[in-house]
């Protein structure tokens, strides 16, 4: 598994009220049920404008194809700004709610 952690600012800091309904979207739209993908955050700081997605991926091959340059530009397109993206390697991952423990 791989975990990637994704920064970035919102340009103007808006406040949560406008940023969430666009995250709730996004993950509609595009993140449920897409394939080799665990798990997707979207957390976001309004003080700071900052924001913080957090993945868990299948594994890293996957990962990395999601990222690639296509991400990168639809990315600068919709969101105004470049990502920071990095990637870590997952070594052990609680999950309360089925109660188990993932482990490489």
């Amino acid at each position: 598994m791989i975990t990637v952690i994704v920064k970035y600012t919102i340009a103007g800091n808006p406040p949560r009220e406008q940023v969430a309904p666009m995250l709730k979207q996004g993950a509609e739209s595009m993140f449920k049920g897409m394939p080799h993908l665990y798990s997707k955050q979207f957390c976001y700081n309004e003080s700071q404008g900052l924001g913080l997605s957090v993945y868990l991926w299948d594994s890293r091959a996957n990962a990395e194809a999601f990222f690639n340059e296509a991400f990168l530009e639809d990315f600068k397109k919709n969101m105004g700004c470049v990502p920071e993206v990095t990637f870590y390697e997952n070594l052990v991952t609680v999950d309360n709610r089925a109660g188990d423990l993932l482990c490489e």
